[in-house]
């Protein structure tokens, strides 16, 4: 990254976090009759990047298996891409669930699929990535194959929400590949990290 970019980087960084008026908020303790869901989410499903990742990248892949990964949480490295908690995880805790097992340890530990699967892989994107894993529209696959399978049914998903996480990788590998960072460089500090939360 030459310094241009990477001064426009720290820039936009710097604006996003300082540009908003100090505000107090007074937090209140969430009621499910008050949920914006409409009902208590039972199940969750977790799709994207190394921001929602709990251990789907391959071991021999990532250093996300390797100290200094997870000696906050859970106390050893587990793949996830943070010392502790990832975005899953706090989804998880607000809404009262269990963190969603990684879609890779379905098999070897079934008894927590019923709480929803985590499909993200760190590195990847919407489209494809320089990682060779599964990009969203694969692991959007995964989930239905597994809806295919009734693995979960209708009454289930009616129950359930997804976590949806995007960050820089569609970006970085658009310029890797020799794409024009100007014209990214418009849509960076709009589009830096997005997390969102649907019913399904």
């Amino acid at each position: 990254m030459d310094t241009q970019s990477f001064l426009f980087s720290v820039f936009c960084f710097l604006f996003y976090f300082l540009s908003g008026e100090p505000q107090v908020v007074e937090g209140t303790r969430l009621s499910w009759t008050s949920s914006p869901f409409g009902f208590k989410p039972k199940v969750l499903f977790a799709f994207g990047d190394s921001y929602a990742d709990t251990g789907n990248t391959k071991i021999a892949v990532t250093r996300s298996w390797h100290f200094p990964y997870g000696i906050t949480f859970p106390g050893k490295p587990s793949g996830r891409f943070s010392d502790g908690f990832v975005s899953t995880d706090f989804v998880a805790g607000y809404l009262g669930m269990k963190t969603p097992i990684p879609y890779r340890w379905r098999k070897e530990l079934s008894g927590r699929v019923k709480y929803g699967l985590n499909f993200a892989y760190g590195g990847t994107g919407v489209f494809d990535t320089l990682v060779a894993e599964p990009n969203m529209t694969t692991q959007i696959d995964f989930l239905q194959q597994l809806i295919n399978d009734s693995v979960y049914t209708k009454r289930v998903l009616r129950t359930s929400v997804a976590l949806v996480s995007l960050a820089g990788n569609d970006y970085s590998y658009y310029i890797e590949t020799n794409g024009s960072a100007t014209v990214i460089k418009t849509h960076i500090c709009i589009f830096s990290t997005y997390f969102f939360l649907y019913t399904i």
